[in-house]
C-alpha cells in the first residue's frame, strides 16, 4: 500500500520535473515551491475558520494600539496585554487545523524532493561507500557476500564486515556513466540496488532502499521495498549532500524550498482572498 502510494506521488514529480532536467535545479524548486504555495493556501482556506481568524487579527491590532495610546495608564495597559495574549491564543488554536491537514501532504512532498535535490551523484574519479545492514538473527561470519557493479563503477575493496554492527561494506568508484544498478548476492540471494545514471543538471537520487515498514518506505519512498523475509535489514549509498549554489553560497533545499513557498505563500494570498 505505501509502495503504491509513494510510486503514485513518484512519478506525478518525475512528470513534472522533466521540463526542467536540463536546467538549474533553482527552476525546479521554484516551480515546486509555487505549486506547494498554492496547494497550501487551498488547503488553509478550505479547513480553516476565515470570518474568526480575520476577526482574531483585528483584536490583536486593536490591541497593539491600545498598548500605544496608553502606554501612561497602567490598568489599561494590563487589560490590554492580556486581552493581546488571549487574541494570540485564540489565532495559534484557529490555525491549529489546517496546520495539521497540511502535515500529511507536506511530508510525503518533502520525502520525495529529497530524493531529487538531498543528495548529488559522485564525480567520475570520485568513491563512495557501499553500506548494507542485516537483520540481528543473521551470522555475519557465516554470510556468503558478493558484489556486481555495472559499467561505469567498479569495486575497489573487498567487503568489509563489521560484526558489532552487522553490517558489511564496499568501497566503490564511478569511472564513467553509470549504466545500472548495483547486486548484492547473500547466500546465493540476489537484490538490487538502484544508481542514478546522471547526465542531467536535475537527477533524481535514491541512496536508501529499506524493509517493508511504514516509517522506514515514508521516509525513503525512492525504491521498492526489500522482500521481508530478506536477510538484509537496509542497504544504502553514501553520497555528498548536495546543495543549490546562488551568488557563492549553498543553500540546503530544504531552506530554499521553505522560505520561497511562504514568501510566495504570503505574495498570493490576497489574489486568492486567503486570510492566513
Amino acid at each position: 500500500m505505501v509502495w503504491w502510494l509513494n510510486s503514485t506521488i513518484g512519478y506525478l514529480i518525475k512528470i513534472l520535473f522533466l521540463p526542467f532536467s536540463s536546467l538549474s535545479p533553482w527552476a525546479a524548486m521554484i516551480m515546486i515551491s509555487l505549486l506547494t504555495a498554492l496547494l497550501m493556501l487551498l488547503i488553509y482556506k478550505k479547513t480553516s475558520d476565515q470570518e474568526r481568524i480575520k476577526k482574531v487579527k483585528n483584536r490583536i491590532k486593536a490591541s497593539f494600539m491600545e498598548i500605544r495610546l496608553f502606554q501612561h495608564d497602567l490598568q489599561t495597559l494590563l487589560q490590554s496585554q492580556k486581552e493581546l495574549f488571549l487574541a494570540n491564543l485564540r489565532y495559534l488554536l484557529l490555525n491549529l487545523k489546517p496546520l495539521l491537514v497540511m502535515l500529511v501532504p507536506i511530508f510525503l512532498l518533502l520525502a520525495q524532493l529529497n530524493l531529487w535535490f538531498g543528495y548529488k551523484m559522485p564525480e567520475t574519479g570520485e568513491t563512495f561507500l557501499l553500506k548494507v545492514k542485516f537483520q540481528k538473527a543473521v551470522d555475519l561470519q557465516r554470510v556468503r557476500l558478493e558484489l556486481e557493479a555495472p559499467e561505469g563503477v567498479v569495486v575497489e575493496t573487498p567487503v568489509l564486515r563489521i560484526l558489532d554492527e552487522r553490517e558489511a561494506n564496499w568501497r566503490l568508484r564511478r569511472i564513467g556513466q553509470m549504466s545500472g544498478p548495483l547486486i548484492i548476492t547473500v547466500n546465493g540471494e540476489r537484490y538490487k540496488k538502484e544508481l542514478p545514471s546522471g547526465g542531467k543538471k536535475l537527477n533524481r537520487v535514491s541512496t536508501v532502499r529499506v524493509k517493508p515498514n511504514l516509517w522506514q518506505e515514508l521516509l525513503y519512498p525512492g525504491e521498492k521495498p526489500l522482500p521481508s523475509d530478506s536477510l538484509l535489514n537496509r542497504v544504502e549509498l553514501l553520497f555528498p549532500d548536495n546543495r543549490l549554489p546562488l551568488g557563492g553560497i549553498g543553500f540546503h533545499w530544504l531552506v530554499a524550498y521553505f522560505l520561497l513557498s511562504i514568501l510566495l505563500g504570503l505574495s498570493l494570498k490576497g489574489r486568492f482572498k486567503v486570510e492566513i
